[in-house]
């Protein structure tokens, strides 16, 4: 069995009219937010975005997939506590 291709984006930003997209490898794509469906262009939500010919994303075909943004906001939780154990405090002088 095979699996439709596609490919996961975090709505970074709104910028006017556009969203401001950003794919696992930290490249930004801006759409025109009228080319996604309304539930995807809400800041920080994780769009499973089908891709079509010759790898071209279907913005219209867009998906929310609540359970990535839970492991992926877990995972980042995960490392903010690492980050923390290992932070001696005390260095910032105001």
């Amino acid at each position: 069995m095979t699996r439709d291709p596609s490919k996961v984006f975090v709505v970074d930003r709104r910028e006017g009219k556009f969203v401001i997209l950003v794919d696992d490898d930290g490249n930004t794509t801006e759409v025109d937010a009228a080319s996604l469906p309304p539930r995807c262009r809400r800041e920080g939500t994780v769009l499973r975005v089908p891709l079509g010919a010759r790898s071209a994303p279907l913005w219209s075909k867009a998906v929310s997939d609540p359970a990535e943004k839970k492991r992926r906001l877990a995972e980042a939780a995960a490392r903010l506590e690492i980050l923390k154990r290992r932070d001696p405090g005390g260095d910032v002088i105001l």
